[in-house]
């Protein structure tokens, strides 16, 4: 049965997925748009940790989890993101529903196991709109993006010496951004759009090492170290330049379109530079009872450098996140109560983003709550709300305050050995 859904969740999502934009938000306008996955709906449940690692569940933030895997796991998610917007004069909302993720995780046997999967990465959707009257003729402007990076992984995890596991990731990047920007004088017939077109494509990897010993009886601790060497990725870009003016609906109508060569310049193929990033995280919890944990990350974004497109008013300085979580499970093996082996998450993350508007750091707070309902056997469906805040209003910036429902199917069996042990 695992396999007919698999196979029917695989063909949904291939149709599906590469068209979404992903984004609802202004800030998707700098670097390569808002960073997509954060984990599947388990961990961003418990705020985002990924410490915590058991033997029924995918944990793709922490490839080592997989020297723990004993049952084949399919998992599949999706997120509905619902946001307000805010500035000093004005407020809007927004809404949108995405694809997360796509894994499936096998267990090898030997304490060595290996997931793929496919999930997106960033995205791009945002239009922004302004008039400026400084001079002497009022200007109007006009910047939409869209598009986004995915990627598709292949991990494997061991465990090795009773306590440790270790893992290593490695994800190929892939997609498309447009950015796009019209401006038109007043009193001038025709406007100009400029369009910048990036096809990303490359490799990046990710290391982790995991530590679970009992402390005293029943009682577990686990440890976590996730690092992300720096890497670049290659951009090939192209740039066109339109003469054009707009229709009744607003949209833009070319009368002459030039595609620029970049090639002289040295555009045509550039890198993006993707940043360094190390987590630590560290839990105690009883078996399948209850775990509670906390993780630091911090990324080096301030190296983030894409050599073709720059933002005017924004830049990078390097981010950091801390993340407390966990769950509870009354009774998980109860005969006689279902909501006694459902699994209660809770937590939240309060992270500095690495962006800086107007040179003022963009800053993130959310808390976040879910359950796993069980559904046959070791399978659960997972449900989980996370609400939050970025961003300021202050010297002319936007506030979003956002509510993100996510759901996620997480389905396992037994392949290839005869018996497992829980």
């Amino acid at each position: 049965m695992i396999r007919k859904i698999i196979f029917g969740a695989v063909l949904f999502i291939c149709s599906y997925s590469f068209a979404q934009e992903g984004s609802v938000s202004p800030y998707s306008y700098y670097g390569t748009g808002d960073l997509r996955f954060k984990g599947t709906a388990e961990n961003r449940s418990m705020g985002g940790i990924s410490v915590y690692a058991d033997s029924i569940h995918l944990n793709l933030n922490n490839p080592a989890s997989l020297g723990k895997l004993r049952l084949t796991t399919f998992g599949v998610g999706g997120n509905y993101n619902s946001v307000s917007l805010k500035t000093a004069e004005q407020k809007e909302s927004a809404s949108d529903f995405t694809f997360d993720y796509i894994a499936l995780g096998i267990p090898l046997g030997n304490n060595l196991g290996m997931s793929f999967g496919l999930r997106p990465y960033t995205s791009v959707g945002y239009r922004i709109e302004g008039l400026d009257e400084s001079g002497e003729l009022s200007e109007y402007n006009k910047y939409e993006g869209e598009g986004g990076i995915n990627k598709v992984h292949f991990a494997l995890g061991y465990g090795f010496l009773s306590n440790f596991s270790i893992g290593a990731l490695a994800n190929f990047n892939f997609g498309t951004i447009t950015n796009k920007t019209a401006s038109y004088l007043d009193q001038i017939q025709y406007g100009t759009l400029v369009e910048n077109t990036s096809e990303y494509s490359g490799f990046d990897f990710k290391f982790s090492l995991h530590y679970e010993a009992e402390i005293r009886k029943s009682i577990n601790l686990q440890s976590a170290i996730v690092y992300t060497p720096a890497n670049k990725i290659t951009s090939s870009n192209s740039r066109s330049i339109s003469a054009v003016s707009r229709n009744a609906s607003g949209s833009e109508i070319p009368s002459y379109t030039e595609e620029i060569d970049l090639r002289g310049n040295g555009l045509h193929s550039t890198y993006l530079h993707l940043p360094e990033s190390y987590s630590f995280g560290l839990g105690i919890g009883k078996k399948y009872t209850w775990f509670i944990g906390a993780e630091y990350e911090i990324s080096k974004t301030s190296e983030f450098q894409n050599d073709f497109i720059s933002t005017a008013n924004g830049s990078y300085e390097d981010a950091e996140r801390f993340s407390v979580g966990g769950f509870w499970v009354p009774d998980y093996d109860s005969f006689t109560s279902y909501w006694k082996r459902v699994t209660y998450r809770v937590g939240m993350h309060n992270a500095r983003t690495g962006l800086m508007v107007n040179n003022v750091p963009v800053h993130d707070f959310g808390m976040s709550f879910g359950l796993g309902l069980p559904v046959r056997n070791f399978s659960n469906l997972n449900v989980g709300v996370e609400f939050g805040k970025r961003g300021s209003t202050y010297l002319g910036r936007i506030e979003e305050n956002y509510l993100n429902v996510f759901i996620s199917l997480s389905l396992n069996d037994q392949w290839f050995q005869k018996n497992l042990i829980r």
